[in-house]
């Protein structure tokens, strides 16, 4: 089984989604691209997609990868916020990013391209660091630092801190990995030496 599986909700810019491919498989190695799916989508009263309702949706998706990254053009959130920019179940195998507010044209400024590609990958990796345990970091440069703009994640790293990696490749979270039934726990343990690499 492959690390981690792409996996466009409906039509998708295939610029992104190429560059997440090639961008994640640099560290992560195998990195699967799948055809767009269509999956029920749940609204608010503003048309924003619910993002929590789509992971459970997503459940019943025959993955092909450890890791699912869930990438939908359009704008999305939970209940009580405005937007958000990703949601992922911590500890998980699921998480959803969506690239709308993360273009400069959304806020009626100049194109781009190279910015945006950055803002989505962090996001990704923002994401899939849940997915490993992380929870969000009060280090202004981590990568898991929690971010409700656009410019507050200009000025995230891409990497993760030592602290964010320290905690989640704690002996406890091995432990906690290695009981829950899934066999699993080589994967994450690749996945996280592998940040652990990246992020020196």
């Amino acid at each position: 089984m492959a690390v981690l599986e792409i996996l466009p909700i409906g039509v998708v810019e295939e610029l992104c989604l190429s560059y997440l491919r090639d961008r994640l498989g640099e560290l992560f190695g195998e990195v699967v691209l799948s055809p767009p799916a269509e999956v029920p989508l749940k609204l608010n009263s503003r048309g924003q997609v619910l993002a929590d309702h789509l992971l459970d949706s997503l459940s019943n998706y025959q993955c092909r990868a450890d890791r699912v990254l869930a990438v939908i053009n359009r704008d999305i959130t939970v209940p009580g916020v405005d937007y958000i920019f990703g949601l992922a179940a911590l500890g998980g195998r699921w998480a959803v990013i969506s690239p709308v507010r993360l273009r400069e044209a959304y806020y009626g400024r100049e194109c781009d391209t190279g910015l945006f590609l950055e803002r989505i990958l962090k996001e990704a990796l923002h994401e899939l660091g849940h997915t490993l345990g992380m929870v969000h970091c009060s280090n202004e440069e981590c990568n898991m630092k929690f971010s409700s703009t656009v410019e507050e994640i200009d000025r995230r790293s891409l990497l993760f801190c030592e602290s964010c990696l320290g905690r989640v490749c704690s002996p406890r979270t091995e432990i906690a990995y290695a009981t829950n039934g899934d066999g699993r726990r080589h994967i994450v343990r690749a996945l996280l030496d592998r940040l652990r690499l990246i992020s020196r």
